[in-house]
């Protein structure tokens, strides 16, 4: 028996398709943010954005609250990027060539 898409499934009505897509896209949001948050933390300890600021070649005046927020808006939606692609991936229906042949014994 193979996988199918959720919308396929007689066992669900579209009540339930909605909140099962909600909840899927606010795990990858949630988790995201909270990857986010760690890579801003690591990257901003080793890195001052007042001096990539001055080191950069576009000429664009940037505090550096402002340098911060636009880092971690950068690693937020990078991340919520991957996490919606793979989550996409993860719910493909599975191929014939994917699925176990059951041997009758």
């Amino acid at each position: 028996m193979g996988t199918q898409p959720i919308v396929k499934n007689r066992d669900f009505n579209e009540r339930q398709i909605k909140r099962i897509f909600y909840r899927r896209l606010g795990t990858v949001v949630w988790v995201s943010f909270l990857a986010a948050a760690v890579q801003t933390m690591i990257f901003f300890a080793q890195f001052d954005p007042a001096y990539l600021n001055e080191i950069a070649s576009i000429t664009i005046s940037i505090g550096r609250w402002q340098g911060y927020a636009l880092g971690f808006v950068f690693f937020w939606s990078f991340t919520f990027i991957t996490g919606l692609f793979c989550g996409v991936i993860m719910a493909l229906p599975r191929t014939k060539l994917a699925q176990r042949i059951r041997h009758e014994s």
